[in-house]
């Protein structure tokens, strides 16, 4: 456990604050402290909306009576849940170091303590606290774990132990340290042993957490070592890259300038940016001696973005790492420095930076009487979906305890405000193939995710300012696929799904989806399969050549069945369709979403393109149905000529239906921007949001887990059915309508099947209708507003 400094905390007024901050519990609450107490450890908001987190100590009176320690699961209102008190020596550990949701759905997480050694462990815990330890530590390959374990894009954890390996005797605190790599089953490896070279060069006391960047390997920092230095006795502290087979790379030695003013000591690991660069924090130095806020490039060249200056304007010491908002700024903590002097140089604070080095304080601790607020924050804060930031403090809070810093507080948890994701508008691009993994012969493997920078492939055009993407996403399995998920990259993967396949047929479905660092997104896969990317457009922050998007009650524009609409359409031939002044789209709309269902002759259907009329064919694929049945996808397509779409289906005759739900054109009134945020499920019927159903239900979206704004007017949907038996269709729209002549999308043959949809919406409220009985999944991605 980092060591923390002891103090009081004396009564002081109610100080004015830059943003509004919440406790929403305070830890101790229970007698003996059940609930845990001093809550150190990273929190992570899982796919159920809640949080999940660690206590250090609390949870009953193992330990020398202060308790070993606690897993907890939180809502966003406060009400908690203990998942999982530890018990310490020779059984589950003790001092746990926060949480991380893997693909599996399950938590993984390490002690610094106890376990078969004594020396610290690695566990697994299910959502309803069932806890499995997968390795105890034995000194030679690692002790004291002080981080959270990374999953790694080939399914596997990697992490860092702060001391131990096999050169623990070379350290000048006899604590070296190590890089591990762990299975999910338990199988550990120690890939690198720190201090390995003349006086610990390449570093030691890795107490941070890895991060995998877009070139696949892991960036971290050590607290100390990096060479020989008056300072810090064999160096301040290093940034390093590391293989996933254990080659290391000394990437930054600090203390490298004068009286350490590109800083010392870093402590709380690195987060890799939209601009494909690594960020992160020094817990001391500068040139006032109370930490800096840096940026270092993938290749080693660092840039000191911000000095901290302590109490009584600043912050001091930040320990913990960076956060990547929607924003695009980077916020964080400092367990000292603020406003408040109650503390011995502050009480800590929140904090945030652009990316050019602007820092602003948002919030100094204990500006409550007898610190309320909390005290001393030194885990990072985590944006939630609803916008704003929750995090813990170690100490203050409503109750006191002997176990707690002599009776001065046990931690709490908060909100606060925090900003909403930014707005952009759709440019629209001629469709384009950006990547097809059969032609590179490189499927995403399973169980394994890879990272596609989006502005580098497929000379398709997209500036790497894009903020978001408008994709058609093909899966083409080897086999069976479990599911499939696409996120921008270097964030936390979300436990969603974009499409399923467990039958094996080739599937198509849109996604928007925000760009990552370096403007890549990342597609995971349970099951081994090829993957093909097709753009039609992108998102950016509004200008003169950006659109923005107008709703419409949803429309059927074409049938073709019953020799409607021209009839059916020919195999090998263009069909073009004038979406103009149908169903109220304009004449001058630049783009449309559109749902597309196609009604194949028996044989199936390889694939149907839709691309803007008077151009050619583009070589992208708009949905597939090699299975014959009814299948639907949605689509954004930039309009062509004289307002014209083209469809062709490829080698089969087939029925055509197409839906419209809004179009894009020039900002104006009543013209929306997007405003992408993380996935976030907002129901699902078979986790207790209700029963299978047929026919109508409604589906409260802003008052779910995800919390999207009440000014929303449409909402960018991932919608999955899980269906009985026969469900001939599906129709998602606004709440307080009648229910429109439309579909989302068609499960006849049973299975599994998703498709986006953009739902419009006037009281936060949707409706869905259910020709079958069916479970349904809908997880946002975004929502539109002015």
């Amino acid at each position: 456990m980092v060591a923390i400094v002891f103090v009081y905390c004396a009564a002081t007024p109610i100080t004015s604050q830059a943003q509004t901050l919440t406790t929403l519990y305070s830890f101790c609450s229970q007698p003996n402290c059940t609930d845990g107490a001093v809550p150190g450890g990273q929190m992570v908001q899982a796919t159920d909306g809640n949080f999940y987190g660690t206590t250090q100590e609390g949870g009953g009176e193992n330990c020398q009576g202060d308790g070993c320690g606690t897993v907890f699961k939180i809502t966003p209102s406060g009400t908690l849940t203990t998942l999982h008190s530890f018990a310490g020596y020779s059984t589950d550990g003790s001092d746990p170091n926060g949480l991380m949701q893997a693909n599996d759905g399950n938590f993984y997480g390490t002690t610094g303590g106890g376990g078969a050694n004594n020396d610290g462990t690695v566990f697994r815990i299910t959502p309803i606290g069932t806890l499995t330890i997968l390795h105890s530590f034995n000194a030679t390959d690692g002790e004291l774990p002080q981080a959270i374990p990374t999953q790694g894009n080939d399914g596997n954890f990697y992490g860092t132990a702060v001391a131990g390996g096999l050169h623990n005797g070379n350290c000048p605190g006899s604590e070296c340290g190590t890089v591990f790599k762990i299975t999910p089953s338990g199988t550990e490896t120690t890939l690198y042993n720190f201090c390995s070279q003349s006086q610990c060069a390449d570093g030691d006391e890795p107490y941070a957490a890895l991060v995998q960047a877009t070139d696949g390997n892991f960036y971290g920092t050590t607290k100390l070592g990096g060479g020989d230095s008056n300072t810090c006795g064999f160096g301040c502290g290093t940034v390093f890259r590391i293989t996933p087979t254990g080659a290391l790379t000394t990437l930054y030695r600090f203390c490298a300038q004068p009286n350490c003013a590109d800083g010392e000591e870093p402590l709380g690991g690195l987060v890799q940016g939209n601009d494909g660069n690594l960020y992160g924090t020094t817990s001391q130095g500068g040139t006032g001696g109370f930490g800096t806020v840096f940026k270092i490039t993938l290749n080693g060249t660092l840039t000191k973005l911000y000095n901290f200056t302590g109490y009584p304007t600043d912050g001091a010491f930040p320990v913990s790492p960076l956060v990547q908002a929607t924003d695009g700024n980077f916020y964080g903590s400092t367990e000292g420095g603020g406003a408040n002097n109650n503390c011995e140089g502050g009480c800590g604070t929140a904090f945030k930076i652009t990316p050019s080095g602007m820092e602003t304080t948002l919030y100094s601790f204990c500006s409550q009487p007898n610190c309320a607020d909390g005290y001393f924050p030194n885990v990072g804060p985590v944006q939630a979906a609803d916008g704003k930031f929750y995090g813990t403090t170690l100490f203050g809070g409503a109750n006191n305890s002997s176990i707690c810093n002599s009776g001065h507080g046990c931690g709490t948890f908060f909100s606060l405000s925090g900003p909403g994701p930014s707005a952009v508008q759709f440019v629209p691009v001629t469709p384009c193939r950006l990547v097809d993994t059969r032609q590179t012969h490189d499927p995403v493997q399973g169980g394994t995710w890879q990272d596609f920078i989006v502005p580098q492939l497929g000379g398709c055009g997209i500036p790497a300012t894009a903020a978001a993407y408008s994709l058609n996403v093909t899966v083409v399995p080897e086999g069976t696929l479990g599911y499939l998920t696409i996120w921008p990259a270097s964030r936390p993967q979300p436990y969603v799904s974009t499409m399923n396949s467990p039958d094996g047929r080739v599937k198509a479905n849109a996604a928007i989806v925000p760009a990552g660092a370096s403007g890549a997104v990342s597609v995971y896969a349970t099951d081994t399969t090829d993957v093909i990317l097709d753009i039609n457009g992108y998102f950016a922050l509004p200008g003169s050549e950006t659109y923005a998007f107008y709703t419409l009650p949803p429309c059927r524009i074409v049938d073709t069945r019953n020799g409607q609409d021209g009839g059916t359409l020919q195999a090998g031939v263009e069909r073009d369709y004038s979406i103009r002044n149908n169903c109220g789209v304009p004449n001058y709309a630049a783009a449309y979403s559109l749902n597309v269902t196609v009604i194949p002759a028996p044989g199936g259907l390889d694939y149907m393109t839709v691309w803007p009329a008077g151009e050619p064919r583009p070589t992208v694929s708009t949905l597939n149905d090699n299975t014959g049945t009814v299948v639907a996808n949605a689509a954004i397509v930039p309009a062509g000529s004289d307002n014209l779409a083209a469809f062709y289906p490829n080698d089969n005759n087939t029925d055509l239906l197409v839906d419209v739900d809004g179009y894009f054109a020039t900002p104006g009134t009543n013209g929306l921007s997007l405003y992408p945020t993380a996935p976030c499920r907002v129901l699902d019927t078979r986790q207790n949001n209700g029963p299978p159903f047929v026919g109508e239900i409604e589906v409260n979206v802003v008052g779910s887990v995800c919390a999207p704004p009440s000014s929303s007017e449409a909402y960018v949907f991932n919608a999955t059915v899980v269906p009985s038996g026969v469900m001939p269709f599906l129709t998602l729209w606004p709440d307080g309508s009648e229910q429109p002549f439309v579909s989302t999308l068609n499960a006849y043959d049973g299975f599994i099947t998703s498709n986006m949809a953009i739902v419009p919406t006037t009281n936060g409220f949707i409706d869905a209708y259910a020709a079958g009985l069916t479970q349904l999944i809908l997880d946002i991605s975004g929502y539109f507003a002015p």
